[in-house]
Formats: C-alpha cells, structure tokens, sequence
C-alpha cells in the first residue's frame, strides 16, 4: 500500500509542478502565437487591399477601352 501511495505522491508533485510550469510558459506562448495570428492577418488585410486596387485598375481600364471603342476613336 505504500508504494502506491508513494508513486501517487511522485506523480502528484511532478503533475503540480508540471502545472506550475506550463502557468508560466502560457503567457509568452500566448502573447507570440497572437503575435503571429495579428502579422498574418495584416498581411492578408495588404493582400487583399492590393487586389481591390489591382480590380478596380482593370475594371477602370476596361471601362476606359470600351468607351472609346464604342466612340470609334480607338
């Protein structure tokens, strides 16, 4: 009986302090995966923003082309 009353007293304290220790590491972990998750995401806002202007300079010079063909200047 008192070994397993001693392996659970081991485990108990190795699974304390393997508690304590990850409190400790969350917090960095954390602050860097948003920090990683906030960088991706303004990539994709540049990303996106870049191919709306790519879109409406197409759509501009289409609109620009079909006028004057349609005047017959082109």
């Amino acid at each position: 009986m008192m070994r397993f009353a001693a392996g659970l007293t081991a485990s108990g304290i190795l699974g304390f302090l393997l508690l304590e220790a990850l409190k400790i590491l969350m917090v960095p972990i954390t602050a860097w995966v948003m920090g990683l998750l906030a960088l991706a995401l303004k990539f994709a806002l540049i990303a996106l923003l870049g191919f709306g202007v790519l879109a409406a300079l197409g759509v501009g010079v289409f609109v620009y082309r079909r006028s004057k063909k349609a005047s017959g200047e082109y």
